[in-house]
């Protein structure tokens, strides 16, 4: 008797369990599509929703003014420059997030990279000519190695930064141009030649990158770019993608989206036809928000910010600008 009434007990304590792990889990916050910087403003954003149905938050008070800023894929954590010029590790996945300083991070970088999957990042400095790298991620970032830019190939145009630690960098000169891979461990070489590439991109876990060659309006994908590079090119003018100037692709690699003059190209990776989403906006970003396949087009939180979602059936849907929102509230 008593090991049948024991054993009622623990029937009722597994059965009741999820319940009332449910009510203790149970967040009232909605779910967070990504973050945007509003530059005039110089802070960063939560937009919380989801495709379709989202809105900008209030400002993250971060303790001091943000310049630069680049979001990892996974929307849990960003690498900042502040007015300074000094370096921040955010940690976004945290209410309120929290900022780090980089310590011997290079002070007024120009730009900043982070991989697909948030495993590597990079600073950079065209004026300095170095490129600096950052291990210890995604949580506990450290500098690392630096390395110098080839000088006198031209005009630096684009970066890009795989889950291996690879940095892709593309140069123009005149009417040609070049693209160079390095790493912490291994000086710059050459990979390819094109045009003039607007953006550069890596396709997550692995050394794969596509490159948007705005003045041969192509879409080129590079296999193994830190072995034995071969290029192939996706899409064309014939394709309707002329001038692409942002590029990315999503996180299953089955697409790369390419912005071009009022729309977006849907690519596959795999072969097939290229979709043209036209865009009541002229795109001025291509920034990965949360879901693998959406992205954010603009950047102005004072209008209705676009964001795309890519694959077989893409659709640009809207934000409601800060204003908006604001106004509604009061």
């Amino acid at each position: 008797m008593k090991s049948r009434f024991a054993f009622l007990l623990l029937a009722t304590a597994v059965m009741g369990a999820p319940a009332l792990h449910a009510a203790d889990s149970h967040d009232v916050r909605s779910p967070v599509l990504g973050f945007v910087l509003d530059a005039e403003a110089g802070t960063l954003h939560r937009v919380d929703g989801i495709p379709g149905a989202s809105r900008v938050g209030d400002a993250l008070d971060l303790g001091f003014a943000v310049a630069r800023a680049q979001i990892a894929a996974s929307q849990d954590f960003a690498i900042v420059t502040d007015t300074d010029g000094l370096n921040y590790w955010v940690n976004l996945s945290m209410s309120p997030p929290t900022a780090i300083a980089i310590d011997g991070a290079m002070a007024g970088a120009t730009g900043l990279l982070i991989s697909p999957s948030g495993r590597s990042a990079a600073l950079y400095s065209i004026e300095d000519g170095q490129i600096q790298f950052i291990e210890g991620l995604p949580g506990a970032p450290t500098v690392g190695q630096a390395r110098a830019l080839i000088q006198g190939v031209g005009t630096w145009t684009a970066f890009a930064i795989s889950d291996m630690g690879v940095v892709l960098a593309a140069s123009s000169q005149g009417r040609s141009g070049s693209l160079y891979a390095l790493s912490a461990n291994r000086p710059p070489y050459r990979v390819g030649s094109v045009q003039r590439a607007s953006d550069l991109s890596f396709l997550p876990g692995g050394n794969d990158a596509v490159v948007a060659d705005s003045d041969a309006s192509e879409i080129v994908l590079i296999r193994s770019v830190s072995r034995w590079p071969r290029s192939m090119v996706l899409a064309t003018a014939h394709d309707r993608v002329t001038n692409p100037f942002n590029v990315e692709a999503t996180a299953d690699g089955q697409f790369v989206a390419a912005t071009i003059p009022g729309g977006i190209a849907s690519i596959p990776t795999q072969g097939g036809a290229v979709a043209i989403t036209k865009c009541a906006c002229e795109p001025t970003d291509l920034a990965p928000l949360a879901g693998g396949n959406v992205f954010r087009l603009t950047t102005d939180i004072r209008a209705p910010m676009r964001i795309v979602e890519v694959g077989s059936d893409s659709r640009v849907l809207f934000v409601p600008a800060l204003a908006v929102e604001e106004s509604l509230v009061q």
